[in-house]
């Protein structure tokens, strides 16, 4: 299956209305208890992620934060971007449920309505991300990601799975095997002319072939006779794994290894790579 990144502003577009559509569709059939259910971002409960969303996106549409600190002390909070994400967390965690619904599908509104004007000629202008100025490509990129990262960590905790083959399921699953391959360029010492398989099945099945030299992971739909190492595990599997989360720890006992299975331990030890 070739690569499924997003690269103009209607697909932009489109993943941004299905992985926040499906957000929403989620969590406004949950009963009470289901909002406080923990997720894989620790600390964080549904309704976090849900307030987290409605936080970033707001910054987003040009508003500005709110003037909160976060009292006393969270063990989930560790110093530089933790702690500022939790400030528009922890200052809407009072907020009853619909006030919080509300504000969510109000934000969505108006930030589909501004991506409904951008064009493919803008996209290598620069704009406003979350980590200051960068192009908007670069932050819509990153964006879809995000927020279907977090409606996966919503769908883990209330057990509703799914979202894997729409084009924002699609388009993280390319940005998962990139971090996989840079995160293992970063940590290891991989000879010039390693090649993993990242053979992902179910739904959003592909295979990815990570092939290094230089220090440097180059990923492709392009098969290479006889892979150093195969790592076979579904798209929630690979997503647990390569966004760190807590929720599900015995994600690594699912994914299988062929070939060098040293190599693809090592590998699997450590290849969380988002903040």
């Amino acid at each position: 299956m070739p690569d499924a990144l997003m690269r103009t502003a209607d697909a932009f577009r489109a993943g941004y209305r299905e992985t926040l559509g499906d957000i929403e569709t989620l969590v406004a059939s949950l009963d009470g208890a289901s909002w406080d259910h923990a997720t894989g971002c620790p600390g964080w409960s549904v309704r976090d992620i849900v307030a987290h969303v409605s936080a970033l996106e707001s910054f987003l549409i040009g508003r500005e934060p709110p003037a909160h600190t976060v009292s006393g002390s969270l063990a989930h909070v560790r110093p530089g971007l933790a702690e500022v994400t939790e400030i528009g967390v922890d200052y809407r965690r009072p907020w009853p449920l619909e006030d919080l619904l509300a504000e969510y599908r109000e934000v969505v509104g108006i930030r589909l309505q501004q991506l409904d004007a951008v064009r493919d000629d803008q996209l290598e202008t620069d704009a406003i991300g979350i980590f200051g100025i960068t192009k908007l490509r670069s932050s819509l990129t990153t964006r879809v990601f995000d927020l279907w990262s977090h409606e996966q960590d919503i769908r883990r905790a209330v057990g509703r799975p799914g979202g894997f083959d729409g084009p924002a399921g699609l388009h993280s699953r390319e940005l998962l095997a990139r971090g996989v391959g840079g995160r293992a360029a970063e940590r290891l010492d991989l000879s010039d002319g390693t090649v993993v398989l990242l053979d992902i099945t179910g739904p959003g099945a592909a295979q990815r072939w990570l092939r290094f030299a230089g220090h440097k992971a180059r990923v492709s739909d392009e098969p290479a006779a006889g892979p150093t190492v195969t790592l076979r595990l579904d798209l929630n599997t690979l997503t647990v794994l390569g966004c760190g989360r807590a929720d599900d720890p015995s994600a690594h006992d699912r994914v299988v290894v062929e070939g060098d299975v040293t190599l693809g331990r090592k590998i699997l030890e450590d290849v969380a790579f988002t903040p």
